[in-house]
């Protein structure tokens, strides 16, 4: 099997699991939330209104950065609580968990680790071997 191959397979196997699947319904169900929808638009708005201002550079109005930025703020930490994006929040961090998994045991392929028997160290490993307190 080629790399190539492997990696297509690798690919496979990561849409068949279930934080793959739940990733995609979590943010299924973001674009479907009209309010969130809306709240998103309304901070890009925000961004690009916080961009005009600033780019006055001397003329910019600081009460209206200021403002912006409070806005800004206040909108992203509503979105935040939204329930759908608390589903989608939770599990992009699963996933990101599976990518770091696969990314350190590629780690270890790379230095030379038996690819059937080798394992992630509990917790720290940077694969830098001066910051090692000694895994092997």
């Amino acid at each position: 099997m080629s790399i190539e191959s492997a990696l297509r397979e690798l690919g496979k196997e990561i849409q068949k699991d279930e934080r793959f699947a739940a990733l995609q319904a979590a943010a299924a169900a973001n674009d479907g939330d009209e309010k969130l929808q809306q709240q998103m638009q309304e901070m890009q708005l925000l961004s690009l209104k916080y961009q005009q201002e600033a780019e006055k550079g001397k003329e910019a109005s600081q009460e209206r950065i200021a403002q912006l930025q409070e806005d800004y703020q206040k909108l992203y930490g509503e979105i935040m609580e939204g329930e759908n994006m608390q589903k989608y929040s939770a599990a992009a961090a699963d996933m990101e968990e599976l990518a770091k998994y696969i990314s350190g045991m590629i780690g270890l392929f790379f230095d030379g680790q038996d690819a059937e028997t080798c394992q992630l160290p509990e917790e720290g490993c940077t694969h830098d071997c001066c910051t090692c307190g000694g895994c092997h």
